[in-house]
């Protein structure tokens, strides 16, 4: 277990007050003074700034601090695991809303028969990431970006990302992306990972989402679809989402000169986790080419 001065760090931290630290551990705000000042003593290290009463911990701090959240939460899930090594184990996963529809369930199907309790929270990629550091998940399947200092990930596989929109809409194909600023533009909110790739891809151009003619956000890639089939607009997106629906021509691909980007999806968790392993092998059961990192994955910012 950790000395009691680095949780208390951990905790100003998350406080970001004397005062509220110490009530949160039940001790005096002397005492997380003074816990403080022992543990900078000791590492000879400068851990937290006060200026004008105000508390900011200082960047080794604040790295020293999401360390020690995570020796806390993994010690807490090996403890839980080596009490209850003889039930069924649970698992808790976080997924993307893209992922959702296509890769989820894959993953339900394959760890019902070895998992008693599975757990899923569905939300975008930043939501996604930051339960993955609160503890709230096990792992995440994300296709979004994520710090490489911060986090492990296991590349799953590939997938097309694409424009699409309605078969009735006047377009020739291919296009530029200048000839289709005059369209409606269907996005995923701020925070969701194909968002944040589509807007990389446009400041590649020296261009920005506010360049479309109606920008018009919406959180759920199924509103998404629907909408394009009601012939509103065009949108970006990933091909596995709708490949029926291009399939039976109720969309079309709509091919953008220049824009072919296909993206790495992962299942990503802390970085060292003690279960790291045990992620890699539920990950193998379902995609036999699943490998750790980036060693085959160059660019594989998901």
């Amino acid at each position: 277990m950790l000395d009691k001065r680095y949780m208390t760090l951990s905790t100003l931290a998350e406080t970001k007050s004397y005062t509220k630290a110490a009530n949160q551990l039940f001790i005096t705000q002397p005492a997380v003074s003074q816990q403080i000042k022992s543990l900078e003593d000791e590492l000879n290290l400068k851990l937290v700034d006060v200026t004008n009463r105000k508390i900011k911990l200082t960047d080794v701090g604040k790295k020293l601090a999401t360390y020690v959240k995570q020796i806390d939460l993994e010690s807490s899930k090996v403890i839980e695991q080596l009490q209850n090594a003889n039930k069924e184990r649970s698992l808790k996963l976080g997924c993307t809303l893209s992922l959702s529809s296509t890769l989820l369930p894959q993953f339900i199907s394959q760890l019902s028969s070895t998992t008693k309790v599975i757990t899923t929270e569905i939300n975008n990629t930043d939501h996604i990431l930051q339960n993955i550091r609160d503890g709230k998940v096990d792992f995440g399947l994300i296709e979004g970006n994520f710090n490489k200092d911060e986090f492990d990930s296991i590349f799953l596989r590939k997938e097309q990302f694409i424009c699409v929109t309605n078969p009735t809409v006047n377009l020739q194909s291919p296009t530029t992306i200048e000839n289709i600023f005059n369209q409606s533009i269907l996005i995923r909110e701020r925070g969701s990972g194909s968002r944040e790739i589509f807007e990389n891809w446009l400041g590649t151009q020296n261009y920005q989402i506010e360049d479309f003619k109606h920008i018009v956000e919406i959180a759920s890639p199924n509103v998404i679809i629907k909408l394009l089939e009601q012939n509103f607009g065009i949108s970006f997106i990933y091909e596995s989402l709708v490949r029926d629906e291009i399939k039976t021509g109720k969309l079309k691909r709509l091919a953008i000169k220049g824009f072919e980007i296909t993206h790495p999806i992962n299942l990503v968790f802390m970085k060292n986790s003690y279960f790291s392993d045990t992620y890699l092998k539920i990950a193998r059961s379902i995609f036999p080419q699943a490998n750790f990192g980036f060693k085959n994955n160059p660019n594989g910012k998901a």
